[in-house]
Parts: structure tokens; sequence; C-alpha cells
């Protein structure tokens, strides 16, 4: 029986639109009626993540940065807090700079830095609504605490991308691909699934009793963590491989489907 589900947000919760279909809304309330608590894990900050789910149950656990947070919509309680250490990224983010690669770094308490904006910085704030902050001081940057750097580049190019950063990686970091074109840079003791395990044990449930549904490679450790895991129709073949079921895409209601026929059955 199924106690916790975890959701993506981008590519599987969320429509292309980046809206919560009526559908899906209904089932997750249909299960959580019965008992069933829901969490959202996501890449992205909690100050972008927060108001997408803040009205959809009284409560709910938000895992961001691909688990190096976790803290609660409403209420704001931090359960889990795992940054990059001050200077943890240096080498990386020095040869980022020199090398003039777009990319942010999440410093602080849940902001988003940027030595300069790019046109596709502007483009990530517009999107995902997270007000830009310009720190040009590589010293600073590199000296302040990360929940993790965040590349963008170009689809057709990011695995060169990464294979260049992965070559240059700070000890103790790790990269992983999210949303295409995207590049997360977070530490290596990091991940969706060890928060979801981190929260599920929390709150008194097994793993076995957990089902997570995701889209993306930053999903893949999740879904195997999990009792249930579940792909959506638009995911890679290589998270599909590692799913225990494929449901319909994100515009389909996929969410809706794995509940209806995975938990409220």
């Amino acid at each position: 029986m199924i106690h916790l589900v975890a959701m993506d947000l981008d590519g599987t919760l969320l429509k292309s639109d980046k809206s919560i279909s009526d559908t899906t809304v209904r089932a997750i309330r249909d299960a959580h009626s019965q008992g069933v608590a829901f969490a959202v894990a996501t890449g992205r900050m909690y100050r972008t993540s927060q108001p997408v789910v803040s009205g959809l149950l009284d409560e709910m656990p938000i895992i961001a940065y691909n688990g190096a947070l976790i803290r609660f919509s409403n209420s704001g309680l931090t359960l889990l807090s795992m940054p990059i250490a001050g200077r943890g990224g240096e080498r990386v983010v020095r040869r980022m700079w020199e090398w003039g690669i777009v990319f942010q770094g999440y410093l602080g308490d849940d902001e988003l830095w940027v030595p300069k904006v790019a046109p596709a910085t502007a483009e990530y704030s517009a999107k995902y609504g997270a007000p830009i902050n310009i720190l040009d001081n590589i010293e600073e940057f590199v000296n302040r605490e990360a929940f993790k750097y965040l590349v963008l580049d170009d689809e057709e190019r990011i695995l060169v991308v990464k294979k260049a950063i992965d070559a240059v990686l700070d000890s103790g970091l790790r990269t992983m691909l999210s949303s295409p074109g995207m590049i997360e840079i977070v530490r290596s003791d990091v991940s969706k699934g060890r928060a979801l395990a981190h929260l599920a044990s929390s709150m008194g449930i097994s793993m076995d009793n957990v089902m997570a549904i995701g889209d993306s490679g930053n999903d893949i450790d999740m879904l195997c963590a999990a009792g249930v895991g579940v792909a959506m129709a638009n995911a890679s073949d290589d998270v599909k491989a590692q799913a225990d079921y494929v449901v319909g895409t994100n515009d389909d209601d996929g969410v809706a489907e794995a509940l209806e026929s995975l938990v409220l059955s």
C-alpha cells in the first residue's frame, strides 16, 4: 500500500503551460483524503516551487535543489539543508567563470546569483519567476555556501559541456542533467532519492510504501529508491528503463493516471 507519493514538478506534475490540471488536483486530493501523504521533488529552488503547490494541500514537503533542501510549503519549516560549503565548488566555479559559461549559483537562503545577466539567465528568470541578483566578484562568489550551481547551455552541446565540467569538478560534487539544456551541480551526497528516504523516515514510512513519479535524469535515483517508480510517457528512455510503470505525459494527466491505477484503485 502506498502511504507517500513524491512528484517531480516540471514535465511531471506541471503541464507544459506550468499549470496543474483539474483532473490531477482531484486525484491528489482524493488520495490525500484517504490518508496518502504527498511531496514534490524538484531541481527548482524552494521560492519558485512553493507558489506552485501552496494551494494544492494544506501542507506539503518540498524537496528542492535536487534534494539539498526539504522545506514545508506553508509553515516554512526546514527538515533538511545540505548546501555546498563555501569554497567547496571553487575549482569548477573558477573554470566556468574563465570559460564564460552561463551559470548561476543558489547562494545564501534560497537566492539566485549570477556573475552577469546573460539572455539565458533572463529567460530562466522569466520562465520560473526567480529574481536575479548580480555578484561580479569571483572571490565572494566562491566563498559563499550554495545549494547548487546550474549551467544553462544549448541542448545540442550540453553533453560536451557536461564532460568539460566533470573534468574540473571539485571533490565531493557531482553533476546531473535535469531539464533540456541544464546541468545541475550539487554535493555528491545530495539526490532526490536520499532526500525522499530522509523525508519518509521522518514520517515513519517505509520506502516500500513510497511511490515516486518523474521524467528526467535527476529523477532516476528517486524512482529506484521508492517502492514503486513511475515514469511519464514524455520521459527519456533511460528514465523509463528504471521505472516500474510508465503512464501518460504531463499534458495527458499522467500523474492522475498513476494515482488512479496504483493508489486509488
